[in-house]
């Protein structure tokens, strides 16, 4: 179910010397989120650089800002089977729901109600199982 973790770095150095020299993770893709996204998702208004490290299952988003700001990046992506139906499901209880449509597949975030945002991806298996 759990997909990746999002946490925000204060210094891009820490890739290396924590991430890579005592985690043992490697990077495995490297990419901006543009400033649109990033003040859709998470009300920062800024370009950030991101860092997608994995060892074994465990993958961390490091969303890199080197100057203090009050907001983060701080997220938790899961896999779900039929994505639609917990959409559905959050809105009816009122949870604040963010779809944001993409050419490939629209992004998901809801935030519970401490603020705390999950990305909801949908398990590939669903279009194995209806085969």
């Amino acid at each position: 179910m759990l997909n990746h973790i999002g946490i925000t770095i204060k210094d891009s150095s820490e890739i290396k010397n924590f991430y890579q020299d005592i985690l043992g993770m490697e990077i495995i893709r490297q990419f901006a989120i543009n400033k649109e996204l990033s003040d859709q998702v998470f009300q920062i208004n800024q370009e950030t650089e991101v860092c997608l490290m994995q060892k074994d299952d465990l993958v961390f988003e490091l969303f890199v800002i080197e100057k203090p700001i009050s907001m983060q990046y701080n997220h938790i992506c899961i896999d779900v089977l039929y994505r639609d139906n917990l959409i559905e499901s959050a809105k009816s209880k009122n949870y604040s729901c963010v779809i944001i449509p993409r050419k490939n597949c629209d992004l998901v975030f809801i935030k519970d109600k401490s603020e705390n945002i999950f990305e909801i991806k949908e398990k590939q298996e669903k279009k194995d199982e209806e085969v």
